[in-house]
């Protein structure tokens, strides 16, 4: 199995079946004025890319900012040439930018109906802005769909999931420390798929 395929086909996976269910924040051109009470942030639902996070320049038409993303990455494979089967280990890596709570980000119960939520509106509203460290939540809500996605399935993309590996996930870490990038959040999953090995080897052959 080519390993280009596998990346294609867990990267369309992705954007299919993760990217899809959630909308995160968008980093605005400038920044600085996201820490005003009156920026308009926009959502977008998270891009999936193959291997590397490209640059603003590099993306393609559909995608308007390089992060929020989930980025597919191969940590190593092996192919048992007596099995006749391959293994390959993916990382997801998810990318996610929130400077902090905006207005519009807090749900406040509908009036006459406690058991439902709307968002805050109005003046008030719009004013308020909250510069904290809470944003971790977006990347680590990414990490959360991506977990149940994973385990609650047996193949990815036409590829098995290995269960005799474990799935594992956690922040984005250097020499055991999680380095501070605010407003910038990073963590990560990872797993191994399987997969039939077909080769046609002529020294092979010819014996047969």
């Amino acid at each position: 199995m080519a390993v280009v395929t596998i990346l294609d086909g867990v990267t369309a996976w992705v954007r299919e079946v993760i990217c899809s269910q959630i909308r995160l924040k968008v980093p605005p051109a400038d920044e600085q004025a996201a820490t005003d009470a009156g920026y308009e942030y926009q959502l977008v639902t998270p891009a999936a890319f193959s291997l590397f996070v490209p640059t603003k320049e590099k993306l393609p038409p559909s995608v308007i900012s390089p992060i929020p993303s989930v980025c597919v990455r191969i940590l190593e494979g092996a192919d048992n040439l007596a099995a006749s089967s391959g293994s390959i280990g993916v990382q997801l890596c998810f990318s996610t930018w929130d400077p902090g709570t905006h207005g519009k980000d807090i749900l406040q119960p509908v009036p006459g109906d406690s058991l439902r939520m709307q968002q805050w509106t109005g003046p008030e509203a719009e004013a308020h802005f909250e510069r904290n460290g809470d944003g971790w939540r977006d990347a680590w809500n990414l990490v959360d769909i991506a977990l149940r996605e994973i385990e609650s399935r047996a193949f990815i993309a036409g590829y098995e999931i290995d269960r005799s590996t474990p799935v594992k996930f956690g922040p984005l870490s250097e020499q055991e420390a999680i380095p501070d990038f605010y407003p910038l959040w990073f963590a990560w999953v990872s797993f191994s798929l399987t997969y039939p090995l077909r080769r046609n080897n002529p020294s092979i052959e010819t014996l047969l």
